[in-house]
This record gives C-alpha cells, sequence and structure tokens, in this order.
C-alpha cells in the first residue's frame, strides 16, 4: 500500500500499521491530525482513506460518533437544527444539544439560498442522510402553508462533522409544466460509488395535466436527468405516498409506505414503493400476509429500524388496547421475510401523553434489545423484555412552539473532505 504518511512514522512503523491506527480515529482527530503536515493533509484527505475510515466507523457502531439532529414541525421554526451525540441521549444524566449550523459560510449560504427574502419564510428540511452526509431542501413556508415551488427551493450535500456542504443545481425542467416537489429521496449508490438524490415532481395543476416526472440528481456528473416514463414502471395515479418528506434508505434503495385511493366499493390498499439507485428502477413490496388488512393510511409507517433493515410499524386501533407491532424485513422484495421482532404496549400512566400514532418513530435499537422511540414530542427508550420506559432528559434547545419533535440521525464520516463549493 502507498501511503504519503510521514517518514517519521514510516521509519518506525509499517505503512500498513499507521494507516490501520488512523482509520481508528474519530473525526475531530483526523481534522487536527491534517494541520500537522502536508502529508498527514494529503492521506487523510485521499478517497481511499475516506472510503475506508467510513466502513471501519459503520462496523465499529460507535455510538459516540452518531449524531441525532432535532428540529420541530411546526412554522416559523422550521429554519432550527440541533444535534447531540446518541452516546450522550443514552448515557449522559442530562444531553444538551448544541445548534448546528454554526459555520458562517453555510449560514451565509442557506440564507442566499433561494428568493425568499424574509427568514420566517424559510424552512429547512432534512431530505435524508447516508454516509456521514445529510441532504436537505431550502423552501418557502408562509405561517401554517407550505409553498413547494420549484422556484424557491434548492438543495445542499452538507457534512456536518467536517463543515463541507455542495449546493446542488438548479433542476432545470420546464417549471411551466412540473410546478411541485411531492417526495425526496437521497441515499448511496454502492456500484458506481455515487451519491444521489431522487424527487418525484407533480405537474401544473393549472394546465389540468396528471403527470408526474422524476428528476435523479448525481453527485459523480454533477447533474440531474429526469425520467418521464416512470409511472410506466410505477403508476401512482391513484396512490398517495405517505411520508412526503423523504424516502427511508436501506441497502442501495429509497423506501416510500402509499396507499391507494379506493373508489367506490374498492378498498384502499397498503403497500411500499421503492427506488433502486443503483439500476434506478421501481418496485414495490406487499405487507405480512393477512395482517395489514384493516389497517388505514394513517395506522401504519416504516423506517429504518437498525443497520440494513428496513421496519414495519403497525398500530392496533384497539381503544381498549393501544400496541403497535414492529416487524423488520430481513430479504427486501420477499413478502415472506417479514419478520415479527416484537410488540409494543402504550404505557399505563395517561399521564406521559404518548400516542402511538404517525408521530410515533423508532429511532435506534440497542443490541437488539432496548429501543429508542419518539413518542410525539420526547425521546424515550423501551425495554421490550418488561415493557417499561425510560425517560431521557434531553435538552433540545429549540424555540418554544407547538409541533411535533422531528428526529434525524447521522454518522461522523469524512465524505466530502476531498473539495467543496461553498
Amino acid at each position: 500500500m502507498e501511503s504519503n504518511a510521514p517518514k517519521v512514522f514510516c521509519d518506525q512503523l509499517p505503512v500498513e500499521l499507521v494507516f490501520d491506527i488512523l482509520l481508528r480515529l474519530p473525526i475531530q482527530s483526523l481534522l487536527t491530525l491534517m494541520c500537522v503536515s502536508k502529508a498527514w493533509k494529503s492521506l487523510i484527505s485521499s478517497p481511499e482513506f475516506i472510503k475506508n475510515h467510513r466502513k471501519t466507523s459503520s462496523n465499529a457502531c460507535d455510538t459516540a460518533q452518531r449524531k441525532l439532529i432535532f428540529s420541530i414541525s411546526c412554522p416559523p421554526v422550521y429554519d432550527c437544527l440541533t444535534e447531540c451525540s446518541l452516546y450522550s441521549v443514552l448515557y449522559s444524566p442530562t444531553a444538551e444539544a448544541t445548534n448546528m449550523i454554526t459555520d458562517p459560510i453555510f449560514a451565509s449560504s442557506v440564507t442566499q439560498a433561494t428568493n425568499i427574502q424574509h427568514p420566517a419564510q424559510k424552512s429547512i428540511e432534512i431530505v435524508g442522510s447516508c454516509n456521514g452526509l445529510v441532504c436537505i431542501a431550502i423552501r418557502e413556508t408562509r405561517g401554517w402553508t407550505f409553498f413547494n415551488s420549484t422556484d424557491d427551493m434548492c438543495l445542499f450535500l452538507w457534512n456536518p462533522s467536517i463543515r463541507k456542504y455542495r449546493r446542488l443545481p438548479h433542476w432545470g425542467f420546464d417549471f411551466e409544466e412540473y410546478s411541485g416537489v411531492v417526495t425526496y429521496g437521497f441515499g448511496y449508490d454502492g456500484l458506481h460509488d455515487d451519491y444521489k438524490v431522487f424527487t418525484l415532481l407533480s405537474n401544473n395543476l393549472r394546465k389540468n395535466l396528471r403527470r408526474k416526472v422524476v428528476g435523479i440528481y448525481s453527485q459523480r456528473t454533477a447533474s440531474w436527468k429526469m425520467d418521464e416514463d416512470f409511472q410506466k414502471h410505477l403508476p401512482l395515479d391513484n396512490w398517495s405516498l405517505q411520508d412526503t418528506r423523504g424516502g427511508h434508505f436501506v441497502n442501495g434503495k429509497l423506501y416510500w409506505a402509499a396507499i391507494s385511493n379506493g373508489y367506490g366499493d374498492d378498498r384502499p390498499e397498503n403497500k411500499i414503493v421503492s427506488f433502486d439507485l443503483v439500476d434506478e428502477t421501481y418496485g414495490d413490496i406487499q405487507l405480512p400476509e393477512n395482517h395489514m388488512e384493516k389497517v388505514s393510511f394513517w395506522g401504519w409507517n416504516i423506517g429504518v429500524l437498525r443497520e440494513g433493515c428496513l421496519g414495519l410499524l403497525w398500530l392496533h386501533d384497539d381503544l381498549k388496547h393501544l400496541e403497535v407491532d414492529i416487524w423488520i424485513l430481513t430479504e427486501c422484495g420477499i413478502r415472506q421475510s417479514w419478520t415479527k421482532m416484537f410488540l409494543i404496549r402504550y404505557p399505563e400512566d395517561p399521564g406521559r401523553g404518548f400516542r402511538f400514532d404517525i408521530r410515533f418513530q423508532p429511532v435506534f435499537l440497542l443490541n437488539g434489545s432496548e429501543l429508542l422511540l419518539k413518542l410525539g414530542s420526547r425521546l424515550v427508550l423501551y425495554n421490550p423484555e418488561d415493557g417499561s420506559y425510560k425517560d431521557l432528559d434531553i435538552n433540545y434547545n429549540l424555540p418554544d412552539a407547538e409541533g411535533d419533535l422531528k428526529v434525524d440521525m447521522y454518522d461522523e464520516s469524512l465524505v466530502l473532505l476531498d473539495g467543496h463549493d461553498g
């Protein structure tokens, strides 16, 4: 293995050992070492080291290097993002979240991102995260109303750990025909070593058109391409997507919960639709057999339950006993691979104010046992063995406002260290 490590170390240690030692260091230590010499900087910022460090950190599952992002789904405070390490949330008596957008250059870029002049009319939404990169969308909002116009929206790829970002070019599509964003998605194409952003654009209703188009951004080519024929492969005219904020990324694919719009005597159907970032094809997954026939649109949800596993959450709408079934899909695309992990019972103490509805979100599964959950606007640790809950003391440092807590997660990495356009 060739290496640019300083000779003082290479004379005493094998190059492979130096490389391996550096792979085990946290991000902030590596950033400090980059200031030691040009050789260290060249090594640490090399694509080979960045990729290997990301894989090593991911395999280690270090809760200290995993960060939670907090925001509130209530205008006009969408522009506030705070973060805290997962380790602090789980093990500190009181976890303290800090403001994420502290870099003045990035903050200025966000401020000037669109034509929106008033700060209270600008929202920052997390589209998704992958390998340390966070994709965010800046769009217009007034009061409780969102404006999804493509003219007043822009997207960023952002690595908060190293304060690097890349503003995506505009779609460049015909805005007279496609005027709104239905949903997003962000993930990694491992085959081509490419990060991609998926956007589903709707037609201009004033022209009475019933068309949608998919826009796919490739970081590798730094360009968008448009797929106007996607509905031939995945017709969505009579389907509604549940989570319009962003698809769930698992093993190279994006997933959304979807329901058909039943007409007449036709019963609505539930399914999961997918998009493969590698070959850019569409598909769908049937829910567990004989299990989801009576569930309503808002009675189920999906999420990433643990590394590489898509999770399914089903709300029992029995008023006497509120419960949530947790399932995982062990092999994507095969209906028989759904496996029920455990059942979560509603807390008996009504003073907690928990509600198992669309605000229920699994955040992280600890060692296959305890589950970190978002319930309404708080985080709790649930033990499925005895059904107990542990309230977590977290200072989110978010403005006081009505609305649900929004929780996203990313792993610290060096991705984008080889350059940015900020």
